[in-house]
């Protein structure tokens, strides 16, 4: 199902967030960005309340007043082209020609899914998943002039499986666009904080994540390859899901492994949640997933981990007592409120961890990825129409002789471009870790707690390596919002993991959990 119009961009390097506002109409009464969602906008437009041109402004006027300190974004296409989409969608509205649920609805999507990087590349194909959105007019071809190589994402995906290795580049840093600020977090990042410590926004969809939470749009697409949707979400008090490898459509983009990297949306609400995600599915054919609402535990058996042993160590996530101690107490008490409600409940169920993916003293997530990193990125290089750097080894090299920009002080090495340029491994041995990690996730891990503990779905902290399992069985995995840290105002969710093609599962379980618990706050300090 063909749903919406692509209309304009922008661009947030590491959080590579570009902007496509999709179709509009007129002028307007004001909405409240921070809390206006999908549904809400569509009955204002359907009411000739407010117009799609005056949305585009709303949001416009939002970007222009907070992004100077929160950098989401880093590139905005020339009003004049956001206004001309939008008036053609205003056009179609009026004639009564509405295309789908989001029709005319501003949304965010991250640079990569759009198969662009934020550097000398130029611009690279439109992906499948923007073809989702928009296959019924051609889109606007924009160049950006921005010079880093390649979004930073792929970088902090692995810097999750190698905490030991030195200082770590803060999630949501990007050479061209600087630190992306959380809108929750009083103060700002904390520059002596870790990599994901409480006052980072987390990433790498930082910018997807953050923009949404500051009103900047409704909702927006982010990818992810482990943890880059469900944390940088969970940080902004946001719903998403990364669906099974295969849901969504990778054509386009930028690749870090076909067996991990998937798009999914981010959202305020589970049902802006789901519209997204039914516009972007590979089968186009399928059923809406929106009737998978249901808002009720009762068929739902659910499997919770502990918070104690789910969390990142210290290196990632720098220890504040009072922090710690609300998650756990956050968590349980929401466990006990789910366990009240589910079908069956089983608590603390023992998932092997990541530590399972060792295999002959490496992690076979980490081979697969720094494999598929080189090999893949290159196919990739050598299919843009425009770029300066056309391989791993070149961008290697592009960051060297501009180390002064692309090489930061806090972290002044790219040791895992080389060390995925330097590793040479055998499809004999590559096909043997793959097997391995599946198994370790899939059959040793996700499938033998759904068999032995009769549950359908786990869930616990989003702050944890339960992303790695998703990022090795291929399941899909969700994030929800639940509470904000006392000491700081950092927002921090949970994750639900689900089996094999189980997707439809987990938006009942989201709309479960968007039934039971208080709805999402925004940022107090953007409220006016």
């Amino acid at each position: 199902m063909i749903i919406v119009l692509v209309i304009g961009l922008t661009v947030r390097s590491f959080g590579l967030a570009t902007l496509l506002f999709l179709s509009t109409m007129g002028f307007a009464a004001s909405i409240d960005v921070l809390t206006a969602d999908v549904k809400g906008l569509q009955s204002l437009l359907s009411q000739g309340h407010v117009t799609s041109r005056s949305l585009v402004e709303s949001y416009l006027a939002q970007i222009d007043k907070h992004d100077g300190y929160l950098h989401a974004m880093i590139q905005i296409t020339p009003t004049h082209l956001l206004y001309e989409r939008a008036g053609q969608m205003d056009r179609e509205r009026r004639a009564g020609s509405i295309r789908g649920p989001l029709h005319g609805i501003p949304t965010i999507i991250k640079a990569s899914v759009l198969g662009q990087s934020t550097t000398a590349l130029g611009y690279a194909a439109d992906s499948a998943v923007v073809g989702g959105l928009d296959s019924h007019s051609p889109k606007p071809r924009i160049r950006h002039n921005s010079r880093k190589p390649l979004p930073s994402g792929i970088q902090a995906s692995q810097e999750r499986h190698h905490s030991g290795k030195g200082s770590m580049m803060p999630s949501g840093w990007s050479a061209v666009g600087g630190q992306t600020q959380s809108a929750y977090v009083r103060g700002g990042l904390d520059p002596d904080d870790s990599k994901d410590g409480h006052s980072n926004p987390s990433g790498s969809s930082t910018g997807s994540a953050v923009a949404v939470s500051a009103g900047y749009a409704p909702v927006s697409i982010g990818a992810e390859t482990d943890g880059s949707l469900i944390c940088p979400a969970g940080r902004a008090s946001l719903y998403t899901i990364k669906p099974g490898i295969g849901f969504v459509p990778q054509d386009g983009i930028v690749p870090i492994s076909s067996h991990f990297d998937s798009a999914g949306p981010m959202a305020k609400t589970v049902y802006d949640l789901v519209v997204v995600l039914d516009a972007i599915r590979s089968n186009q054919g399928s059923k809406s997933l929106v009737h998978n609402i249901t808002g009720s535990w009762e068929d739902i058996s659910v499997g919770t981990l502990d918070p104690e042993v789910w969390r990142y160590p210290d290196t990632i996530m720098k220890p504040v007592t009072k922090a710690t101690e609300q998650i756990l107490r956050d968590i349980n008490v929401a466990y006990d409120i789910i366990k009240g409600k589910a079908k069956r409940f089983a608590a603390n169920v023992p998932l092997a961890t990541p530590d399972s993916f060792e295999l002959d003293g490496e992690n076979s997530e980490t081979v697969i990825i720094q494999t598929d990193l080189k090999t893949q990125l290159n196919s990739f290089l050598q299919d843009l129409n425009e770029s300066k750097v056309r391989s791993l080894e070149d961008i290697i090299s592009f960051n060297k002789q501009h180390a002064d920009q692309e090489l930061p002080t806090h972290h002044p090495r790219q040791d895992l471009f080389i060390e995925a340029q330097e590793r040479h491994v055998s499809v004999q041995d590559y096909n043997r870790h793959l097997k391995h990690l599946e198994n370790a996730a899939r059959g040793d891990g996700v499938d033998h707690i759904l068999q032995k503990y009769q549950v359908d779905v786990i869930i616990g902290p989003a702050d944890s390596f339960l992303t790695s399992m998703a990022t090795g069985s291929g399941y899909p995995i969700a994030g929800m919002p639940l509470s904000y840290l006392d000491f700081n105002g950092r927002a921090f969710g949970l994750a639900a993991i689900a089996g094999q093609n189980q997707e439809a599962l987990l938006v009942k379980v989201l709309s479960a959990w968007e039934a039971t618990f208080p709805p999402r706050k925004p940022p107090p300090m953007l409220v006016n």
